[in-house]
């Protein structure tokens, strides 16, 4: 293939959709004193639409990994020990797919999402005065340098 083949090649695939230029994989971990806090995005039962309420939660995410120069953003979907394993991965990728498209709405680069899934890590803990099943309902947005 040419290189002019190839750089339109590139340039359908990028230009596809904002969950194709993603990065599929698990989260670096580490960081250092410097590195922003960890951000929840939480979401309904069975649910993998962002709740109007969490939109601003995720620009100021968008914000924040911007002011402090972020090279990339982990996203790890979460989900509750309830309903089937399988099920529950796949809810959990799809809750990170929609926080990863609203990050890029708001003006983060696609390139540079990592979208991760961890279903069913953390049913039946202790959280303090939260309900465990609603804390697993999550995504969790982890900054990188």
């Amino acid at each position: 293939m040419t290189k002019l083949g190839l750089l339109l090649a590139a340039g359908i695939l990028v230009g596809a959709t904002t969950s194709f230029a993603q990065t599929v994989g698990s989260c670096a971990r580490g960081g250092g004193a410097n590195q922003p806090q960890p951000v929840w995005v939480l979401f309904d039962l069975g649910s993998a639409h962002v709740r109007p309420a969490d939109k601003p939660v995720i620009a100021e995410a968008v914000k924040t990994a911007k002011d402090r120069q972020v090279t990339s953003i982990c996203l790890v979907g979460h989900t509750d020990k309830l309903g089937d394993k399988a099920l529950n991965a796949k809810l959990a990728r799809e809750r990170s797919q929609a926080v990863a498209a609203e990050l890029i709405r708001a003006g983060y680069p696609a390139n540079h999402v990592v979208i991760a899934a961890d279903p069913e890590a953390f049913g039946n803990m202790d959280l303090g005065s939260y309900n465990a099943s609603d804390k697993d309902r999550r995504v969790t947005i982890l900054f990188s340098r």
